[in-house]
């Protein structure tokens, strides 16, 4: 199977879910690719407050499930998620197949990517279009190899990475993202924040990668949508060059044994 996967490289109006969510709605119902993917807090804007905005996203994420169905297309959109008295810094995969939720699990603690008030995320999340595996995680999360590597080993055919990454970490994404597709042997969605946002210059340069961790596509450092093709058939081919998931040794658990410390 082949299918596109669009990196709406693209900046929000912060506080303005209305506003953000007409810009998904419009990709999907006359943009290019099959699945469309959006930043880390696109829908509310990365740094803007999420208080008060509860009804507002509900309603609109309530929007983009609709018209995902009607345009058989799928959105992956970065969003607080709230639930009780908490809120989660989340990604939303919308599709005809259904929707399901990944609540970012690492949330950054330190200097200008501190996240106060979000809760962290417990559970790995996985979505579907027509049947094709997407595992998901968020900018920080990204250096955490196991997420992806479980959302691989479960079969993912596509991981997802939605980002607000400044200029200051540009070197450290550089390196890692290729690694990640390649351990993975999976395609790899790169989607981050441009422009100024919470006081940070986000540095942009979304990308998709092969399963070899070379660049198919690249948007750069200005507002852009740029779109892959992924080929399952390629992606099988490439696993039986690669064999990382076959070889891995799920027999193993993988603790340190045998060593109690000082």
């Amino acid at each position: 199977m082949r299918l596109d996967v669009a990196l709406c490289q693209i900046m929000p109006v912060p506080g303005n879910p209305e506003a953000n969510t007409e810009r998904i709605v419009a990709g999907l119902r006359e943009g290019a690719g099959d699945v469309l993917v959006f930043p880390e807090m696109f829908l509310t804007g990365y740094g803007h407050p999420c208080d008060g905005l509860e009804d507002r996203v509900e309603a609109c994420l309530g929007e983009i499930s609709d018209v995902c169905r009607m345009t058989d297309r799928a959105a992956v959109v970065g969003t607080p998620r709230y639930e009780s008295d908490l809120v989660y810094n989340s990604l939303a995969f919308m599709s005809p197949d259904g929707d399901s939720w990944y609540d970012k699990a690492h949330l950054a603690s330190f200097g200008i990517y501190a996240e106060k008030g979000f809760a962290p995320g417990y559970a790995p999340g996985m979505g579907s279009y027509h049947g094709v595996l997407f595992g998901m995680c968020v900018c920080y999360d990204i250096f955490f190899p196991e997420i992806l590597h479980g959302c691989s080993l479960n079969g993912a055919s596509v991981n997802v990475c939605a980002a607000a990454s400044a200029l200051q970490s540009k070197p450290f994404l550089d390196r890692v993202l290729p690694a990640r597709a390649l351990e993975n042997v999976t395609y790899l969605a790169y989607i981050n924040n441009v422009g100024p946002a919470n006081g940070l210059d986000m540095h942009g340069c979304s990308r998709g990668l092969d399963p070899y961790g070379d660049i198919l596509a690249e948007c750069g450092t200005g507002e852009r949508t740029a779109v892959f093709t992924v080929d399952t058939e390629r992606l099988e081919e490439a696993r039986e060059v690669r064999r990382h998931l076959t070889d891995y040794r799920s027999d193993i658990e993988w603790g340190v044994q045998g060593y109690e410390g000082e």
